[in-house]
């Protein structure tokens, strides 16, 4: 009403009467069929406009396009769109030809999944029982029909779900939702303060200030949600299937899968991922893969690198695994012995073995002054030398091919 007035004001009546034509055109349509072919009409809708109900169906239809070019968002069949008038592409050569756009699918039943509505003038259950939409929606909250009825389907494969929840808005969030309880938030710390109380109102707010920005991305809600499909949920980084958290003041209330302490790290260990308070990026999934097509993985940090398991830490690789540091411990982080250089190592037995056999080569044919070979340390003598040359050709074989170090 208050446009209305303000029409009034405007003196030129070409510019009057065109936006008196543009408000009379926004119109609400029931989606009836969509162009899901792989051409430039790919989102093209045919619908047919919602009048209040008559005695006799009112039939006309309306052919519409998406009034973006960069983000898709398409309708599903039998929801309703509003839908506006506009240029085509044609403008510069024929400017009265216009044609329908359609905006987002309005939000029926405040459900991310789908928001459909049967035709008031179609029967959508057996022809025994005509249901209301009223009561259609207390059968099913979601779904808006228990039987599968040809007349009211939302698409040619799209799939209700009675288990998609749609996410509880905070104050001053932003929030993005998919149809599959995938969904990205724009949100804060949120803390509410009541007689000197300060009571976190979600997972993330144990720490912090209200206003204290965070950003999840979430892919897929936790299967074990039960209850009403227009039930409001919160993320869960526990149970949700894969999910990033961008932190800022934030703590997280992580359970993760190997509960090691840190052995490695002696008395100066890493704050535990539930404890730590701060900025941070944490992914959460049944499995991550970092991959690259032509350059490096880097893994840059302010203090150590943790590689925490519980089966194992493996690396595989057809070039050489480089260690390089001022001290590598290995063991334990009380490690003190030494690694030998194996070649050195090898050289030096190999010099002594040699020594060694020599002396015990004149021990074993040393003549006493009765001219007789003196006994019996000659026979240990020649005995210990033979075995020396055993020693010696076995000393290459101890040396790794594999492991080097400097």
């Amino acid at each position: 009403m208050a446009f209305g007035n303000n029409l009034n004001k405007i003196t030129n009546s070409f510019t009057q009467d065109t936006l008196f034509k543009g408000l009379s055109q926004i119109l609400p349509v029931r989606v009836i069929s969509i162009d899901q072919s792989n051409s430039l009409n790919n989102g093209t809708i045919i619908g047919e406009v919602i009048l209040q109900q008559s005695n006799q169906p009112y039939k006309s239809r309306i052919t519409a396009s998406p009034i973006s070019s960069n983000t898709k968002n398409y309708p599903l069949v039998n929801e309703v769109v509003f839908i506006i008038s506009g240029p085509t592409g044609k403008y510069s050569s024929n400017s009265s030809e216009t044609k329908y756009y359609y905006l987002t699918s309005l939000n029926l039943w405040n459900n991310p999944n789908t928001n459909p509505t049967p035709s008031p003038y179609t029967n959508i259950s057996p022809q025994s029982e005509n249901k209301t939409i009223s009561e259609i929606e207390l059968g099913s909250p979601n779904k808006s029909v228990e039987v599968d009825n040809n007349q009211f389907k939302p698409g040619t494969y799209f799939t209700e779900k009675s288990n998609i929840f749609p996410l509880y808005p905070f104050e001053g969030d932003y929030i993005i939702e998919g149809r599959f309880g995938n969904s990205i938030r724009f949100g804060s710390t949120d803390v509410q303060s009541t007689n000197a109380t300060q009571t976190p109102l979600n997972s993330w707010s144990t720490f912090g200030s209200n206003g204290d920005p965070i950003t999840i991305l979430r892919n897929g809600q936790s299967v074990a949600l039960t209850g009403s499909a227009q039930s409001l949920v919160v993320e869960d980084i526990n149970k949700d299937l894969s999910s990033i958290y961008l932190t800022s003041t934030q703590q997280l209330p992580i359970e993760v899968a190997s509960q090691n302490d840190y052995l490695s790290y002696g008395k100066e260990k890493p704050i535990a991922p539930n404890q730590y308070v701060g900025a941070q990026v944490v992914l959460n999934s049944g499995r991550l893969l970092f991959n690259t097509t032509q350059d490096h993985i880097m893994l840059s940090s302010q203090k150590s690198i943790n590689l925490n398991s519980v089966d194992g830490v493996n690396i595989d690789t057809t070039g050489p695994v480089v260690l390089e540091a001022p001290e590598i411990k290995l063991g334990s982080n009380d490690a003190t012995e030494s690694v030998l250089l194996g070649d050195s190592t090898v050289n030096l037995l190999q010099n002594l073995i040699s020594d060694l056999s020599s002396l015990l080569k004149i021990m074993g044919s040393q003549i006493g002054n009765n001219g007789i070979l003196l006994e019996p340390m000659g026979t240990t003598a020649r005995t210990i030398s033979n075995n020396l040359d055993t020693y010696q050709t076995q000393l290459d074989g101890l040396k790794s091919n594999i492991v080097k170090v400097e």
